[in-house]
């Protein structure tokens, strides 16, 4: 039977995040990870603190964005890119010497995003939409990760999210021979089942990854609302590492007016300040809210999958 397997997984790094996902179809054979690496706002230490399991993939990652030119995020991502194959990175801004540092490390291509671009990258059935915003003394990627092509009508989808920790922790590349990782997650920790995504609403699954980064949710909620409307629906995480003071809850709100029948995930790293305020406020704005403060020793995980309603 045609399945396609996702997983996002979500780790805190100091104050920052590292989100993977993993994608893999029984029918293509085809298996692959792709990441979004961001510091936090106000990072101190240039210490990479992602676990070594989360941050090695056994294959070829095949497409990795930088959530900002700081030093602290080009550190982490140097030394990802020294611990894995990655195929593609794309920075935010010019970054010549950091570009000639990435491919002296062995990636294939480097595209430095001016701001106002865009840049939109599909493989089997996932795509990510990437926006560049700032100016060229300081600019941000946003980046939204899902399912595309996938008929509600003719696939079932089942997606779990739960907490993992360092000790249980797997990488989020997904193994077409040993498919029990997400089994034996649900079995020994408490998780959140999704069901009924479409509900009859003919606006697909909501299985996708929006990531936010450091950059200010109060000066560009407009134009993020903007550029990413087509995928609004979509949008079921939403990972965010920058001063929570200045978020006004505007995009949230917006993300949840779209499927208020559904669950939303807040993803926030727990080194970053000044978040109990903005953690009452999105709880407050519906109960289908649900937040997430990853730490050293624990992450965020939601994997499921496609698979068609016909038998073969």
């Amino acid at each position: 039977m045609q399945t396609k397997y996702f997983k996002n997984m979500f780790q805190n790094i100091s104050q920052g995040v590292m989100y993977s996902t993993g994608v893999a179809d029984s029918e293509t054979k085809n298996s692959w990870v792709a990441c979004y690496i961001c510091a936090g706002e106000n990072e101190e230490s240039l210490e990479f603190k992602a676990e070594k399991a989360f941050a090695g993939c056994k294959d070829e990652v095949r497409l990795v964005a930088a959530g900002d030119g700081s030093e602290a995020t080009i550190h982490q991502l140097m030394e990802f890119v020294k611990k894995n194959r990655v195929e593609q990175v794309i920075l935010p801004g010019n970054h010549e010497k950091v570009a000639k540092e990435l491919q002296s490390a062995g990636v294939k291509r480097v595209v430095e995003m001016k701001p106002g671009s865009s840049l939109y990258d599909k493989k089997d059935f996932w795509q990510f939409k990437i926006h560049c915003y700032g100016t060229d003394e300081g600019c941000f990627l946003v980046m939204f990760a899902g399912d595309k092509g996938i008929d509600w009508k003719i696939m079932d989808c089942l997606m779990s999210v739960r907490i993992f920790d360092k000790a249980k922790c797997g990488s989020p590349q997904i193994d077409m021979e040993n498919l029990v990782c997400c089994a034996r997650c649900g079995l020994y920790n408490d998780f959140d089942v999704c069901k009924g995504h479409n509900q009859n609403t003919g606006k697909g699954y909501t299985a996708g990854a929006m990531l936010l980064g450091n950059i200010s949710l109060k000066k560009y909620s407009e134009a993020i609302k903007r550029d990413f409307s087509e995928v609004r629906d979509q949008i079921r995480y939403i990972s965010i590492t920058g001063n929570m003071k200045q978020a006004d809850g505007e995009l949230s709100t917006w993300i949840g007016e779209s499927r208020t029948e559904l669950n939303h995930y807040y993803i926030l790293p727990s080194g970053c300040a000044d978040t109990g305020d903005f953690i009452t406020k999105i709880l407050s704005e519906s109960g289908r809210n649900r937040v997430y403060l990853t730490g050293e020793k624990c992450g965020v995980c939601g994997s499921g999958f496609f698979i068609s309603r016909k038998l073969d």
